[in-house]
């Protein structure tokens, strides 16, 4: 005969067992946040952010052209300087850059690598030098004008970087309706590419042009084609002609690394000529609207037509100018 003291024990474990599987049935029955249905309330929207950082510069995105043909020339890890694709293995960069002063000597090419597109660290489009030749007239240990006016190298490269970000035209000529602007890298700024989209040969020139101390930048000409290298030290014809330089700019044709088009620029230029909202998403609209306002064909692309003519208008209303 059982006891009644079994009887008692089996009750209570079987409780205790009831307990415990509807503990577990609740803890289950509570759904696990995942990252579909968790939303943080900043990312729910992503807003479209305007081209300027400030009142007369922008920062680009450097994987896309014509950005892309811009650079830095690495030397022997102890300084930079901007380099600037002309050929599918042809770089311009200063000759100041390729010599050291302290040692009294030219930096060899092995010393040297070049990474073309360069953002935030990523140095994915890059080759090293295999050799460099020195424009005639410049004296590296002499600060004299005719000295500066040649201060120019060009860098023949290991790689045809140029066939994946393609290359700037180059001239000596500007004229008075040129869209002048400067870009390259700067101290401080590094990692990024930097654009003054004003500094032109108007009046406000000094006040919307980079400090010469924060680092050299090049000059160029924009264009309906695309970018055009128009530095202040003109290049001497006779350098011009041997060095086979042109005036076209051309576009990557090898498209694996670089966008062929300038979206991320269109796109923010789109904000701040207030074609597009920032919350907003019916982008290619903004941009169709945009393009027959400028009249210019509706191509709903961003190319190198439509940014130059987004760019000239940003330009125009920043200066005072009536758009043309």
């Amino acid at each position: 005969m059982v006891s009644s003291k079994f009887y008692i024990l089996l009750i209570t474990m079987v409780v205790l067992l009831a307990g415990c599987s509807s503990q577990q049935k609740t803890v289950s029955s509570q759904p696990t946040p995942s990252l579909e249905t968790t939303k943080s309330p900043a990312k729910t929207q992503q807003k479209n952010a305007g081209f300027l950082a400030g009142k007369n510069v922008a920062l680009l995105e450097a994987r896309e052209y014509p950005w892309s043909t811009l650079g830095r020339l690495n030397v022997a890890g102890r300084h930079f300087c901007n380099g600037t694709m002309v050929g599918a293995r042809k770089l311009l960069a200063p000759a100041s850059c390729l010599y050291d002063l302290v040692e009294g000597r030219w930096f060899q090419p092995k010393e040297m690598v070049f990474v073309a597109g360069y953002q935030r660290d990523d140095a994915t489009i890059s080759s090293a030098v295999e050799s460099y030749q020195i424009a005639q007239g410049f004296t590296p240990e002499k600060k004299s004008l005719k000295s500066l006016l040649h201060n120019w190298a060009l860098i023949q490269l290991t790689n045809p970087l140029g066939d994946y970000t393609g290359w700037v035209g180059v001239t000596n000529q500007i004229h008075q309706d040129d869209l002048i602007i400067e870009a390259g890298y700067r101290r401080g700024w590094e990692h990024i590419q930097a654009l003054f989209p004003f500094c032109n040969q108007y009046a406000n020139r000094t006040t919307l042009c980079p400090a010469r101390h924060e680092g050299p930048l090049n000059r160029f000409s924009l264009t309906e084609q695309g970018l055009v290298l128009a530095p202040s030290n003109v290049i001497a014809d006779q350098t011009y002609q041997s060095w086979n330089l042109s005036s076209q700019p051309v576009a990557p044709q090898k498209t694996h690394y670089v966008s062929p088009q300038a979206q991320n620029s269109v796109q923010r230029l789109l904000v701040d000529l207030k074609y597009l909202e920032k919350n907003a998403s019916d982008k290619k609209e903004a941009l169709l609207q945009a393009q027959q306002d400028l009249g210019i064909p509706q191509t709903g692309q961003a190319d190198s037509i439509t940014l130059y003519h987004l760019l000239k208008r940003l330009n125009a209303l920043y200066n005072g100018k009536p758009v043309s």
